[in-house]
């Protein structure tokens, strides 16, 4: 089974990630996603009140019951920074008769030879590479670093991603700002939504902002 891994930190899961999972299954490039919240983000450090548990349970609810989405805590169960390349060889010893690829955006695919061990990620889950409108891939000049062989592996994942104006931070942002459901529906699914109000998530005085919720990471 061919599996496609969209990680991210989920804080909160939003519409975005939802259409880029199932933009690679529409097209597909994957038989089934699997959402991966991260535990510690190696590129950036996240603030918030909001737990793992809560992250993991939001992301399960974005899945729903769409059968080909799934969601797994693998790196929320493990100490220290979350890197691709452990998180797929777990996964690939669990289950060695998948094939993996790993899910990310143009940005990071031009940022892709600084992540760890990108070769042998370019080896065991050659990358499927969301292109927006406003960020494409030129050509073999956004990966210099890369061989050509792996360039043209990078080249090769690429597929059209629609432009969504929706981020975490722009969800938190309008949360805190005290934004009613109407606001919010564009953003978020109802049960996510629905979450959030229940448990108080992302109140001014209940959230500390750490950035952008990126889901592309090393």
């Amino acid at each position: 089974m061919r599996i496609g891994i969209l990680g991210g930190s989920f804080n909160p899961p939003h519409r975005a990630h939802l259409k880029l999972a199932e933009t690679v299954l529409d097209l597909g490039l994957v038989d089934r996603v699997c959402f991966i919240p991260t535990s510690i983000p190696p590129h950036k450090v996240i603030q918030y009140r909001t737990s793992p548990e809560m992250r993991l349970a939001m992301t399960r609810l974005l899945a729903g019951d769409d059968p080909r989405l799934s969601v797994d805590p693998i790196e929320l169960s493990r100490s220290g920074p979350s890197y691709s390349l452990d998180t797929v060889r777990e996964l690939m010893g669990r289950n060695p008769d998948n094939r993996y690829r790993l899910i990310i955006g143009s940005d990071m695919a031009k940022s892709f030879s600084s992540w760890l061990g990108y070769k042998d990620l370019l080896r065991l889950a050659p990358p499927l590479v969301a292109e927006r409108p406003d960020d494409r891939i030129a050509g073999d000049d956004d990966f210099p670093v890369l061989t050509p062989d792996e360039q043209a592996v990078m080249a090769s994942g690429r597929f059209p991603m629609p432009l969504m104006a929706v981020n975490s931070t722009l969800v938190r942002t309008l949360l805190q700002d005290g934004a009613d459901d109407a606001a919010l529906l564009p953003y978020l699914t109802e049960a996510v939504l629905g979450y959030i109000r229940k448990h108080g998530l992302y109140r001014k005085d209940d959230c500390a902002d750490g950035g952008g919720t990126s889901i592309w990471r090393q």
